[in-house]
């Protein structure tokens, strides 16, 4: 059984150790090709494992740049295994991430991506979804080939109770669903069972399921209530019951709960290995030199604050 929780970010690293000219769009086309060769039940759990940047990956460097285009050519790969007409969108400033065409019609894809260690339990709204973007992005297409908008995201940052976010997903002048990737992989997994193209029922019976958006201030918060409307008509589509939905969920929360503690392995490994290097690197040095290399760190941690005060000084007032 394919089980390898870092599968996107070897394929990432793999790219940066054999060459410092890199290539984003070919490379992200070698990845296409390469998690085609997959099988159902093996994407399923890259699916269930996706979107969620490698934590040691600086901040909008290329790798981060990178791992988060082959996210996005992740949620094509499903599209595309869904037997619809997908790409991922080359041109980012004010454009969506995927376009997902069923039976002509578009849907505006935007596939989310954030760090396991970053330092709020869900995305600030902002970050998440701007449904003003979302009308842009639409309204690109003509009006008999729109479906509307779809936010897919790595689950483990989600809301507790409430949020602005399942108001906006309620919004109906601006259809917009938001799934996180292990539904997309339980999507996938019954895709034999029924016709996919019937998908589109979860925006045209948008209203239907939100004839008014999901208020914040909804006794209870407004989380429950917006997946009551999504897992009802998804079972209602595909034709499955509850226990089924809840018995996949199950599983793959079970994987994702593994992945969390692969990378808390992983990162542990990194510690364990930079101590035991310090630790042989410093039994090597001589006494003197040790005494030499703290007064050095002594002194520049304990008057650096200092010496630009006088920096300052001299070139300002001096």
């Amino acid at each position: 059984m394919f089980d390898n929780p870092f599968y996107i970010k070897y394929f990432v690293d793999s790219k940066y150790s054999e060459s410092s000219i890199i290539n984003h769009d070919e490379i992200a086309l070698e990845f296409k090709n390469k998690i085609s060769k997959l099988s159902n039940a093996e994407f399923e759990f890259l699916l269930i494992c996706n979107g969620y940047i490698p934590d040691l990956y600086e901040s909008d460097s290329s790798e981060e740049t990178l791992f988060s285009k082959l996210v996005e050519v992740i949620v094509c790969e499903w599209a595309n295994r869904m037997g619809f007409e997908s790409d991922y969108v080359k041109q980012k400033a004010s454009y969506q991430n995927v376009n997902i065409f069923i039976n002509g019609r578009a849907i505006v894809c935007d596939a989310k991506s954030f760090r396991l260690g970053r330092s709020q339990a869900a995305p600030n709204v902002k970050d998440f979804l701007k449904l003003e973007d979302m009308r842009k992005w639409i309204e690109r297409f003509p009006p008999d080939k729109r479906l509307g908008g779809m936010v897919a995201y790595p689950c483990l940052h989600e809301w507790k109770t409430k949020s602005d976010a399942y108001q906006y997903c309620s919004t109906k002048n601006i259809p917009t669903v938001m799934l996180p990737y292990k539904y997309l992989a339980f999507i996938l997994s019954c895709k034999n069972t029924f016709n996919p193209n019937n998908l589109t029922l979860l925006w045209d019976s948008y209203s239907e399921m939100f004839p008014e958006s999901l208020k914040t201030s909804t006794d209870g918060g407004n989380k429950k209530l917006y997946w009551q409307q999504i897992n009802s008509k998804l079972i209602s589509i595909i034709g499955c019951t509850q226990d089924a939905l809840n018995s996949y969920l199950d599983y793959a929360n079970s994987v994702l709960e593994e992945f969390v503690s692969c990378n808390i392995q992983y990162l542990s490994s990194i510690i364990l290995d930079k101590i035991s290097n310090i630790t042989l690197e410093v039994n090597s040095l001589d006494v003197n030199k040790i005494k030499q290399e703290l007064i050095d760190y002594r002194t520049i941690s304990e008057t650096s604050d200092i010496q630009t005060q006088i920096k300052r000084i001299k070139a300002f007032r001096k």
